[in-house]
């Protein structure tokens, strides 16, 4: 019984040795794998290192001998290579639904699935703003809740908060019941898209306003939903909104409004600036985009939404003969 404990010991340590110090361009000789593992407490031959050796390439967990002066044996096909690593470092780094010190945990272990040397490469902190809202660990379990629901294809029965003054975040008015259908990453918040049990329609729904999540045992009802409809145009998520404008806009906006409307947006140089035609979600976000670049953007059509912007939004001229200069 003690020679098998000490045969998966070896394996083992020899397992950790190889992942933990070893690549391509960094390999150990045998003689070194021989040293380390009697560092370790392990007096072993070679030809049990070989059977050990063997057995991990049997087993899934690859290693390969490099032959030559520089030489020696390395593992291979790691569970993610430096590349994947850093791109999952840079995904938990930014996202804003993580408590401190979940967030450093998931570091620090996406970071030990690299050799020690390439470690130092994947510390890349991010300066985030501080949560306004809800806590995040609280948010999390909100999502549990609900990708239970999709998963098992129940409905959601929850409560959704509001703001009262002088009390903070309050549960309000009665409990929806909802059949989630996707969930929308959307200005750095978190939004349910499900099926409403008693307006029959779908609706749009804050995650982290949401009170008291519990998956019924009702099944899912509703339409399937494409969250494309959702996501795709710019400056909200109703797609009863969406319409085509066009838009007169100073030249110097080309790069923003290149961020804003994406390669959906048609752009054509004139002798009058920009003409750029878009869809998008005519609702608040538009109006207030459109505000902030008063002196350089004009909203020429639909008709209806050119003059409603010259009636309500469109700040007046300053002083006699003042005008906007396009």
């Amino acid at each position: 019984m003690g020679k098998h404990s000490d045969q998966r010991d070896r394996t083992l340590c020899l397992t950790r040795i190889l992942y933990q110090q070893t690549d391509e361009h960094h390999p150990l000789t045998m003689q070194q794998l021989l040293h380390q593992l009697a560092q370790a407490g392990m007096t072993v031959e070679r030809k049990s290192v070989y059977r050990d050796l063997a057995a991990m390439n049997k087993w899934g967990f690859s290693v390969a001998f490099r032959p030559g002066k520089q030489g020696g044996w390395y593992a291979v096909r790691r569970p993610l290579d430096p590349q994947q690593v850093q791109a999952a470092v840079d995904a938990v780094g930014a996202y804003p639904w993580l408590p401190e010190g979940l967030r450093a945990s998931l570091l620090d272990r996406l970071a030990a699935l690299c050799p020690r040397w390439q470690r130092g490469q994947f510390h890349r902190p991010v300066s985030l703003p501080p949560h306004r809202g809800r806590d995040p660990e609280t948010v999390r379990r909100v999502l549990d809740r609900i990708y239970g629901a999709l998963q098992s294809r129940r409905a959601l029965s929850f409560r959704q908060m509001d703001y009262v003054p002088g009390r903070g975040w309050q549960a309000a008015g009665p409990a929806c019941v909802v059949s989630p259908k996707e969930v929308l990453w959307f200005q750095e918040q978190y939004h349910l898209l499900g099926w409403d049990h008693r307006d029959r329609c779908l609706g749009l729904y804050r995650v982290d306003r949401l009170e008291e999540p519990t998956v019924t045992g009702l099944p899912a009802q509703g339409p399937a939903a494409e969250s494309g409809a959702y996501l795709r145009t710019p400056f909200g998520l109703e797609p009863r909104r969406r319409e085509r404008v066009q838009l007169r806009c100073a030249p110097a906006l080309a790069a923003e409004l290149a961020d804003r409307l994406g390669s959906g947006a048609a752009m054509q140089q004139s002798e009058d600036g920009l003409l750029v035609s878009a869809e998008v979600i005519v609702g608040p976000a538009f109006w207030g985009w459109l505000t902030a670049h008063a002196e350089q953007v004009t909203l020429t059509g639909p008709a209806w939404a050119a003059a409603l912007w010259q009636s309500r939004y469109c700040p007046r001229p300053q002083g006699r003969g003042a005008r906007r200069v396009i």
